[in-house]
């Protein structure tokens, strides 16, 4: 269900979908549409309320798409290498985190729209995206040491940043470069 909000000058399209969701989320897609998925329990005034309180990110997520460069990209490998070089990148990457006590997680390779890599840290599991095909060797080898580091600390905070500065001293400039990338 499409739905249109004002609020003096400002109007919000957004699209609705009612889902078995605890949260309300929202979204600014690349092609600067606005999708929300909520629970049916939320009444629709509350919804288009909810949307207008989110005026300044939807508006600056927009401007942050409008300044990412859409690139058809091809893939740097072929899958046989991408799979190897994942693996190749995991098992150093674990190597290096065997100091800090860690068991070994599971690897999994599965297809994420909005993220690189994800970590369960409680069931043990890091999973990478296919899109790192994309990537360059050095991204690649940052995303894993990302997802390593959130086994020792589970946020983004300073602490976590300096574990990941450790085995990637230039991840801020990788991260830049990983985040002016936008994937179709």
């Amino acid at each position: 269900m499409i739905r249109e909000v004002k609020n003096g000058n400002t109007t919000i399209k957004y699209e609705l979908t009612r889902k078995k969701v605890k949260n309300i989320n929202l979204r600014v897609k690349p092609d600067f549409t606005v999708a929300v998925s909520a629970p049916s329990r939320v009444s629709l005034r509350y919804l288009d309320e909810f949307v207008l309180s989110k005026a300044d990110f939807i508006n600056s997520a927009i401007e942050e798409y409008k300044n990412k460069t859409v690139a058809r990209l091809e893939p740097r490998y072929t899958p046989e290498e991408f799979t190897a070089l994942i693996k190749r990148y995991f098992d150093e990457v674990y190597t290096k985190f065997i100091p800090y006590n860690i068991d070994r997680p599971q690897l999994r390779l599965k297809r994420m729209k909005s993220r690189w890599g994800s970590c369960n840290f409680v069931k043990r599991v890091i999973a990478l995206s296919t899109n790192l095909i994309y990537c360059t060797e050095e991204q690649i080898y940052y995303v894993v040491v990302h997802e390593f580091s959130h086994l020792l600390v589970h946020n983004h905070s300073k602490a976590f940043y300096d574990i990941v500065s450790v085995f990637c001293p230039d991840y801020k400039r990788i991260r830049r470069e990983m985040n002016s990338i936008m994937l179709e």
